[in-house]
């Protein structure tokens, strides 16, 4: 029975790691979309279809959910660590 419960541990500590490193990953890609929109501003900003302000959009959004995943990702981790602690 303890070597289950130790096998379950490990598992769930290693669940949290790679939710933790995934969410640093994730936390890189929101930054490399946040400076899209600025390179979108300067290269093609005032058109007059208004195609870089959706652009602009869809890539502030994609960001804004990126951030909120990797949000949920460093808590879901945390929660991990914290309950294979005291298991």
């Amino acid at each position: 029975m303890a070597s289950t419960i130790s096998q379950i541990k490990q598992q769930v500590n290693q669940i949290g790691q790679q939710a933790t490193s995934t969410a640093g990953q994730l936390a890189q890609l929101a930054s490399n979309l946040g400076k899209n929109v600025a390179v979108i501003n300067s290269a093609i900003g005032g058109t007059a279809s208004g195609e870089d302000k959706t652009m602009a959009e869809a890539f502030q959004q994609a960001s804004k959910a990126v951030n909120d995943a990797v949000n949920a990702l460093q808590q879901a981790g945390q929660a991990a660590k914290e309950w294979a602690a005291r298991a």
